[in-house]
C-alpha cells in the first residue's frame, strides 16, 4: 500500500502526538527524557476526552502547562485528544455560563435562576406525566454517579450511547461467554502471537497501543479486516479490505477452514464449551425428564455409551454415530450443526460476499489457528446492524483454537470490585452508603423492544414522536446529533419536549434544541475515582483535580448541578441520600460527594483485604492502585462463566430464549446496499485524533480529516480528482450534503470513509472564526435509523449517492 506525501505528514504528526504507534514512539523514551526533570506541579489524572480513561499526569514547569502519560500506570496514555485537553479547557467556544432559550435566541441567566426554574419545570412534569416521562442520557462521563440522580427523580429512564457503541459485541459477549462491557473480555496484547482487529483500529486505550508495541518486537503478526486502512495498517501489518457489513462471512468461512483442516482444540471443545452438548430436530436442547436422566442439557458420552450430564462426561462425542443419533431421535451435536452452519461459506462462497479472496481467508484462517490467534471482541461495533452475529462468531472463533484466559489469549478481566453508586434491591434502591431510595416503578423504555441491549437511545425518538409519556431529557456529556442515527428524526422528537436541559463544555449540535444549557467542568477541573478499564489486571485510579476553570467559565461540576436540581425540585428524596442546603456551596457539595467515594473505597478494601488508607495513599500519590493481578486459566477452567451452562456457548441459549437463531449466520445490514456505479457505502469510524469534544480544538483543523475518501479508480471512473467537492445524497434517508474528496488507497473500491464525531457541525453557536467546524458531513445524516432486533444496535454504515460539484 503507498501513500501520498500529504497522508504521510498527517500520519507523522498523528503518530508523534499519540506517543506510540506499534512502538514507533514508545513511553519509555519521553519518561528517559523527563525522569531527570523537576517539576513545580504534578498532579495525576485520568483522560476524559473519550471513554478510554487512560492515566496521565498534569505537569507545570517554566510556566508553562503538558501532560504525560502516567508512568507505571496501567494503561498509561497519550493520544492527540488527550495532547490537546489544554486548548480544550480554555476555547473560545467553551460554555462559559448558564443560558436559557427565549424567543430571539439563548440569553445568559445566573445559577440560581437557572437551577430554580428547571427544578419547577421538572417537578410539574412529573407531577403531570409521572417519574417515567423523564429521560437522561449519558456517555461514560459521570455513569457512575447518575443513576442515583435517575433513582432519586423514580425514573428508570438513564439510556446512554450503547446502542451506536458496544451493544451488538456486549450482547454477544453475554450470549457466548456470559461476560459484560468491552473491557470484561480483551486480548492480552502484550502476549500476543497473532492479532485480528475487525474493525478496531486502536484508537483509544493507548496502553493496549503500548502493550501490542512490545508483543510486535516479539514477532507478534497483526492483520486488520476493515474497509478502511486505519493508521496501524501502516505498520508492519496485513490490511484486508473488504466489503462493509460481510465480515460474519469471513469469520464464517475461516471456522469453516479451521474445521475442515482439524486444526480447532478438542479437549477445549469438549470440556470447556457446549460444543458436545445434543439438539432435538426442534431446535431445543435434549435433557430431562424425557429421556430419564436429571439434567437440562445432555451429551453423548464415548467412555460410557450413554447419555450423561453436560460437564460431567468422561469423553464427551463432539459427533455421532448414525447409530447413535437414531437412538437419540435424530438429535445433534451443537459441533456438528455448527459445522453445517459454516459449511454454507467456503472460501470460494465467502469470496464472491466479502471481496476477499479465498487464499487470503484460507491463509489467515489457518495462520490464526497454527498460532493460537486471538480475534479482538470488539468495543465501538454497531456498524451495519448485523454485528451480533458477527461478534457471536468473534467470540467462537477464539473458543474453536481453545485460546481464552490463557496468556495471550482472549481473556477475562480480573474484577475490581468497585461499587455502584446504587443498586437495586427488593422493592428499593440502595446506595453504596446504604441509603434507600423506592425503586421506580416503570420500565426502562428501550428494553421491552430490545431485551438484549445495554441502551438504545433511538428508542426513545420512536417514543416521542408516537406521541408516548417522553416530556423531558438531561443530555449529560454526550452529542446525540453526532452519536445517534437518523439526524433528521432526532431533531424533530427533540423539538416536540417540554424540557431538554444539555449539561457540556462544548456547543455540539444538540444545545440548539435545549431549553436551558449549563457549563460543566472538564477533566483537569474534577476529582473523580473509577475503575481502570483497559487493562486485564483489577485496579482503580483517581483523577486529581489540576486546574480551575478559566477566567470568565463560570463552570460547575455536573453531579452538583443535578442534585441541585433535585434539591430544589424535591427536597424530601435529596434528604434520603443525606443531601440538603448545606451542599448548594459546590465547594461543600465536594464533601457529600467524597462521602460517596469513601464508601465505595471501603468496599474494595475489604474485598481485597487492604487496609483503606493504603489504598487512598496510593490513589493519592500515584493516582492509581493495582489490586490484583491478571490471574491466567481461571474461567471456564476453575469458575463456570454466566452462561445458562456455565460455558462457553458456540448453541446461545441466550439467543434462543428471546427467539433468536442459536447459531450465528450472515444476514444483510439494515440498509440498501449499492446498487449503481455512482453509489456507495458510506462508511465511519474514529482514530487517535477523533472524538466529540476533540473536534473543536485547533489541533483538529489540522489533523481531523473532515473529507470523504474514494479510491483512486471510484475516482478515475466518476472524473473526480483529489480536493474535488462533491454532493452526498442518502439512498435511505434523501438526505443531501456537500463535502470535499480526499483521492486515496487508504479505502477499498465501492467504499466512501469518513470521520466519526468531526465533521457536519451545524450549532448556531459555532462563529466565523471556527466556521471550518462545519465542512464535511456527519454520517448520522444519511443513516437509516433502523435497529438490529432484540439486540438495539443501531447502524451507522449506510449507502450515499455521489454526484460531482
Amino acid at each position: 500500500m503507498s501513500t501520498n506525501r500529504r497522508d504521510f505528514i498527517k500520519l507523522s504528526a498523528t503518530t508523534l502526538i499519540t506517543t506510540s504507534t506499534l512502538g514507533v514512539f514508545t513511553y519509555g523514551s519521553i519518561h528517559e527524557t523527563t525522569s531527570s526533570l523537576t517539576f513545580e506541579k504534578v498532579v495525576p489524572v485520568m483522560c476524559g476526552a473519550c471513554g478510554a480513561g487512560c492515566g496521565l499526569l498534569y505537569i507545570e514547569r517554566g510556566g508553562r502547562r503538558y501532560l504525560l502519560p502516567n508512568s507505571g500506570h496501567p494503561s498509561p496514555g497519550l493520544c492527540a485528544r488527550a495532547a490537546s485537553a489544554l486548548q480544550m479547557w480554555n476555547h473560545p467556544l467553551r460554555l462559559k455560563r448558564p443560558l436559557k432559550r427565549v424567543e430571539s435566541g439563548f440569553v445568559e441567566v445566573d445559577w440560581d435562576t437557572a437551577l430554580n426554574e428547571i427544578a419547577a419545570k421538572l417537578k410539574d412534569i412529573v407531577s403531570k406525566y409521572g417519574p417515567e416521562s423523564v429521560v437522561i442520557t449519558r456517555h461514560d462521563v459521570h455513569s457512575w454517579f447518575l443513576p442515583l440522580f435517575a433513582a432519586l427523580i423514580g425514573t428508570p429512564n438513564l439510556i446512554g450511547h450503547e446502542g451506536t457503541c458496544h451493544s451488538a459485541s456486549t450482547a454477544a459477549r453475554r450470549a457466548v461467554l456470559g461476560a459484560s462491557g468491552p473491557p470484561t473480555v480483551d486480548p492480552d496484547y502484550g502476549n500476543v502471537k497473532y492479532l485480528v482487529l475487525l474493525g478496531r483500529v486502536l484508537d483509544a486505550a493507548m496502553g493496549h497501543v503500548r502493550s501490542l508495541a512490545k508483543a510486535r518486537e516479539r514477532g507478534a503478526k497483526i492483520v486488520v479486516i476493515d474497509p478502511r486502512a486505519p493508521n496501524i495498517a501502516f505498520g508492519a501489518v496485513e490490511w484486508v479490505p473488504i466489503i462493509p457489513g460481510t465480515d460474519a462471512v469471513f469469520l464464517a468461512s475461516m471456522a469453516y477452514v479451521i474445521i475442515s483442516k482439524k486444526l480447532y482444540d478438542v479437549e477445549f471443545l469438549k470440556f470447556y464449551t457446549n460444543a458436545p452438548m445434543l439438539i432435538k430436530p426442534d431446535g431445543k436442547p435434549l435433557g430431562g425428564k424425557e429421556i430419564g436422566v436429571e439434567a437440562d442439557y445432555v451429551v453423548w458420552d464415548n467412555a460410557t455409551q450413554a447419555l450423561a450430564p453436560l460437564g460431567k462426561a468422561k469423553d464427551p462425542a463432539l459427533e455421532l454415530t448414525d447409530e447413535v443419533r437414531q437412538r437419540l431421535g435424530g438429535a445433534k451435536t451443537v459441533f456438528e450443526l455448527f459445522r453445517e452452519r459454516v459449511s454454507k461459506y467456503p472460501p470460494e462462497k465467502a469470496s464472491e460476499i466479502t471481496g476477499v479472496s479465498a487464499e487470503i481467508i484460507t491463509k489467515i484462517a489457518e495462520e490464526f489457528a497454527k498460532n493460537k490467534g486471538v480475534i479482538e471482541d470488539g468495543w465501538y461495533t454497531s456498524r451495519n446492524g448485523n454485528e451480533f452475529d458477527t461478534y457471536r462468531l468473534v467470540l467462537i472463533l477464539n473458543a474453536l483454537v481453545g485460546n481464552i484466559d490463557k496468556q495471550g489469549g482472549l481473556c477475562f478481566q480480573e474484577s475490581a470490585k468497585y461499587p455502584n453508586v446504587c443498586d437495586p434491591v427488593g422493592p428499593d434502591i440502595v446506595t453504596v452508603t446504604g441509603m434507600k431510595i423506592p425503586r421506580p416503578t416503570a420500565k426502562r423504555i428501550d428494553t421491552s423492544k430490545y431485551p438484549l441491549a445495554v441502551s438504545t437511545f433511538n428508542a426513545v425518538y420512536d417514543a416521542i414522536l408516537a406521541g408516548e409519556n417522553i416530556k423531558a431529557l438531561f443530555i449529560v456529556g454526550t452529542a446525540p446529533l453526532q452519536r445517534d442515527t437518523n439526524y433528521q428524526r432526532a431533531v424533530e422528537a427533540l423539538k416536540k419536549l417540554e424540557l431538554v436541559v444539555a449539561i457540556d463544555i462544548f456547543p455540539h449540535d444538540h444545545v440548539d434544541y435545549a431549553h436551558y444549557i449549563l457549563p460543566d467542568l472538564m477533566f483537569l477541573e474534577r476529582e473523580e475515582v473509577a475503575v481502570v478499564k483497559w487493562t486485564l489486571h483489577a485496579a482503580i485510579q483517581m483523577s486529581h483535580k489540576a486546574l480551575d476553570p478559566p477566567p470568565g467559565v463560570d463552570a460547575r461540576h455536573a453531579p452538583w448541578i443535578l442534585m441541585e436540581i433535585v434539591r430544589r425540585a424535591f427536597p424530601e428524596r435529596a434528604k434520603l441520600v443525606g443531601y440538603d442546603e448545606r451542599y448548594a456551596d459546590p465547594h461543600a457539595f465536594e464533601e457529600w460527594e467524597r462521602q460517596l467515594v469513601e464508601a465505595a473505597l471501603k468496599k474494595v478494601a475489604d474485598a481485597f483485604k487492604m487496609p483503606l488508607d493504603e489504598i487512598k495513599r496510593q490513589l493519592e500519590e500515584k493516582g492509581f492502585v493495582v489490586l490484583k493481578r491478571k490471574e491466567y486459566g481461571v474461567r471456564p477452567y476453575k469458575t463456570k462463566l454466566g452462561t445458562p451452562t456455565g460455558l462457553v456457548e458456540i448453541y446461545s441459549l441466550t439467543a434462543l430464549k428471546y427467539g433468536l437463531d442459536p447459531l450465528p449466520d450472515y444476514r444483510p445490514p439494515l440498509y440498501t446496499p449499492p446498487k449503481a456505479p455512482n453509489e456507495f457505502y458510506l462508511v465511519n469510524g474514529k482514530d487517535q485524533v477523533v472524538s466529540a469534544h476533540f473536534a473543536f480544538t485547533p489541533n483538529a483543523r489540522f489533523l481531523a480529516d473532515r473529507s470523504v475518501w474514494m479510491n483512486p479508480k471510484d475516482a478515475e471512473r466518476l472524473g473526480i480528482r483529489d480536493g474535488d467537492v462533491v454532493e452526498l445524497e442518502g439512498i435511505d434517508t434523501g438526505f443531501k450534503a456537500v463535502a470535499r474528496v480526499k483521492v486515496t488507497n487508504r479505502v477499498r473500491e465501492g467504499v466512501l470513509f469518513t470521520y466519526s464525531f468531526i465533521g457536519g457541525r451545524r450549532s448556531g453557536f459555532i462563529n466565523g472564526d471556527f466556521a471550518w467546524l462545519r465542512e464535511g458531513v456527519n454520517p448520522q445524516w444519511f443513516a437509516t435509523g433502523k435497529i438490529e432486533p432484540v439486540v438495539g444496535s443501531a447502524p451507522t454504515n449506510a449507502t450515499v449517492r455521489v454526484r460531482r460539484l
